[in-house]
């Protein structure tokens, strides 16, 4: 599991997410990955295009990380995510809390 992080604009980043976020690979992860949302003071764009696999503790993560960016008004939108992955997402009703466009462009306009 891999992410980069990708200045957008002065408002907001991209993340670029590759690999299997599963038990083994979110404890590797969990803390730059939070850093990196919470530090910028920008809303995040998540492109989940490369993510295969999504466990249980990646959804927490998901969530955990992006609380910082809300709690300042900013976004996190997930976007790019695949069919099993979506499945995994939309039965844990997660995109009520983040949500999740097909396409980088649909991700920005939500932005506003």
């Amino acid at each position: 599991m891999r992410f980069e992080v990708v200045e957008l604009n002065p408002a907001a980043n991209k993340v670029v997410m590759d690999g299997r976020l599963d038990s083994t690979t979110v404890g590797q992860i969990e803390i730059p990955f939070t850093a990196a949302l919470a530090a910028s003071g920008r809303s995040a764009l998540i492109d989940m295009s490369g993510l295969e696999f999504l466990s249980s503790l990646g959804i927490r993560l998901l969530l955990s990380a992006s609380r910082p960016v809300t709690r300042r008004g900013g976004k996190v939108v997930l976007f790019g995510v695949r069919p099993m992955v979506a499945e995994v997402l939309t039965a844990m009703a997660l995109e009520q809390v983040l949500p999740m466009v097909a396409t980088e462009q649909e991700a920005l306009a939500l932005l506003g």
